[in-house]
């Protein structure tokens, strides 16, 4: 073996498996922080209305309103769940007479209850959402 092939060898084997092995271990970790764990499909009470949730994958989708025949505020949502948090943008639709959007940062702490930790805009929130049993 001779000085060019000791070399290269060297690279391989100090430089370039490393950087192999760490760059799998990025994307295995990636995929399991990204893992979703959660069944947010349903109908949730909290903010002054229901909310109707659709989950699919890592996105989530709603419509809310304060009342089902006459609301003074309606709304659509939608966001992307990373980890436990699901960031949203919101906007009033006219079915309702407020006409408001802004973005919203939101706790998953289990399937059942979510909670609001940030706000832009006058989304005018309690702090949980609360899943309705299904009768």
């Amino acid at each position: 073996m001779n000085l060019k092939d000791l070399v290269a060898l060297f690279i391989m084997v100090f430089v370039l498996i490393p950087f192999t092995i760490f760059s799998q271990d990025e994307k295995v970790s990636d995929k399991l922080e990204n893992k979703l764990e959660y069944n947010l499909n349903g109908v949730f009470s909290g903010a002054g209305g229901k909310y109707y949730l659709r989950q699919l994958g890592d996105e989530i989708l709603w419509y809310g309103e304060e009342d089902a025949v006459s609301p003074t505020w309606s709304n659509v949502a939608h966001g992307v769940i990373k980890g436990n948090i699901i960031k949203v943008k919101w906007a009033d639709v006219p079915k309702g007479e407020i006409m408001q959007s802004g973005n919203l940062v939101i706790s998953i702490n289990s399937n059942d209850e979510l909670v609001l930790l940030e706000q832009e805009g006058e989304f005018f929130a309690t702090d949980s959402w609360t899943r309705i049993p299904k009768n």
